[in-house]
């Protein structure tokens, strides 16, 4: 038989828990009036969490999944005529794909695609202009929420439409652009530094390593301005926005290089057997997008910081 709890020992715990959330509560208000970025950042998670956020990344990684195999088939159908001028494309978007998600190639059938260039890429257009078009206004939307702008206030639906469209194409040049430059920067870095004597040393790894992902931070700085100045419906200037795209590439190449050792241990389990490369693809388009609906949160609320 149980017994009995005595009388007072339950309202004096709930008064320890209040008092140490009390105290808590006075150390962090404290620690925000001494540290400025500790309260922006105290501040931008609040409006994430008040414009729930998780939820909102949710929605932009449902359509954010459905968009990236035909977007991927798509690379590898418009690789498929490049390689007849360039016979390097195939190869370059192996390595870039490689680069996001090691693991991703090793599950396709990459020479199916390649052959079948002509299918592949109808079925692929058409698979991404539904799917992308969902992603993009799911994060139009998501951006908007977090700025406190009305999400239905871009235009009509046609309008609407055709600005996803228009962000799609723009996307799809900088991810081919970026692909691009970093190679050919690689290639120019590589070359001065054999004729330099260096080539093949540790140090001549490293610089063109650290070439290749300033190359890519530089796209991804100038793809977190478009969303953050044009798709949060904001209209800010790039100078106001600019530390907060700088911290959204950051952070997804952070993500990025989670995502080399997560999703091809994932895909790799047997408990998810054929499941694992989607659940693992799943989670991390998940946190790429919670990071970036956060950064988001972080650079609308630095108006107030700078105030």
């Amino acid at each position: 038989m149980a017994k009995p709890v005595p009388a007072g020992r339950g309202s004096r715990v709930k008064v320890t828990v209040t008092a140490v959330k009390e105290r808590g509560e006075t150390l962090l208000r404290r620690a925000r009036a001494r540290s400025q970025p500790l309260d922006h950042l105290v501040r931008a998670y609040v409006r994430y969490d008040e414009r729930r956020g998780d939820r909102l990344a949710a929605a932009v990684t449902f359509f954010g999944f459905l968009s990236f195999f035909p977007l991927l088939a798509l690379g590898f159908a418009v690789a498929g005529y490049a390689v007849v001028v360039y016979p390097e494309a195939r190869t370059q978007l192996l390595d870039a794909v490689r680069g996001l998600l090691p693991g991703i190639t090793e599950q396709l059938d990459v020479g199916a695609l390649a052959s079948a260039r002509a299918g592949a890429g109808l079925f692929a257009l058409v698979g991404l202009l539904i799917a992308g078009i969902g992603w993009i206004d799911a994060l139009r939307e998501s951006l908007h929420e977090i700025w406190l702008k009305d999400p239905k206030a871009d235009g009509n639906f046609v309008t609407k439409k055709l600005m996803a469209v228009a962000v799609l194409i723009v996307l799809g040049l900088c991810l081919i652009a970026s692909v691009a430059v970093s190679s050919l920067a690689t290639s120019a870095t590589a070359l001065a530094l054999r004729l330099a004597g260096l080539a093949g040393s540790v140090a001549a790894a490293w610089v063109l390593k650290i070439f290749a992902v300033a190359v890519v931070l530089l796209f991804d700085v100038l793809i977190f301005l478009m969303l953050f100045c044009r798709l949060s419906g904001s209209r800010a200037p790039w100078r106001q926005v600019y530390r907060g795209a700088v911290l959204g590439a950051v952070g997804f190449e952070v993500l990025k290089l989670v995502g080399t050792y997560y999703v091809p241990l994932v895909a790799a389990n047997p408990v998810y057997g054929a499941f694992g490369l989607t659940i693992g693809l799943l989670v991390w388009i998940n946190l790429v997008t919670r990071f970036t609906v956060f950064a988001a949160a972080w650079t609308a609320t630095a108006a107030a910081t700078r105030r």
